[in-house]
């Protein structure tokens, strides 16, 4: 359910004459949610969203995932999703656990510690000390004229 403010500006919109489609490009919300609202009173408004309870899912879990972040304040909601699996067998979508996992962190104000990798010019070593290696992948057709993908790893190494 939306806000009451989104309720009232379709409302005053209402009043002024506009139509449903122009009330909705102008809020910059869905025309089903404009139709929704657009005869409702002000009393059943606030009847509906008084009677709304929202539950989260994770919520259950809101301890032990705030203790997680707590103690490894780089750890992503990835991990966190697969760490629910591993000791609870629960089964979430990664995308409801990243929204929990972003929400534990706004109202906790826990920040993401950032790891910065160093990167650094390696020193010149002699020929055969030093070996660089790349990675690549390319489509081939079999024997039965089929495309297959083939993953290919080079490497350059000078003798010594």
């Amino acid at each position: 359910m939306k806000g009451y403010s989104v309720y009232s500006q379709i409302q005053q919109l209402k009043e002024k004459g506009f139509k449903k489609s122009a009330v909705a490009k102008q809020l910059n919300i869905n025309r089903r949610t404009v139709d929704r609202y657009w005869n409702r009173k002000a009393d059943q408004y606030e009847l509906n969203s008084a009677t709304i309870c929202r539950t989260k899912v994770l919520g259950e879990y809101e301890k032990t995932i705030l203790l997680w972040l707590k103690c490894y304040p780089t750890m992503s909601s990835a991990q966190v999703c697969d760490w629910l699996k591993e000791h609870y067998n629960a089964e979430f979508s990664e995308r409801t656990v990243s929204r929990f996992v972003k929400d534990l962190r706004l109202t906790y104000d826990i920040k993401k510690a950032v790891l910065l990798r160093e990167y650094e010019a390696v020193p010149e070593l002699p020929p055969g000390r030093q070996l660089q290696a790349d990675f690549g992948e390319k489509w081939m057709r079999d024997v039965n004229d089929n495309r297959v993908k083939v993953y290919v790893a080079a490497s350059l190494s000078l003798p010594l």
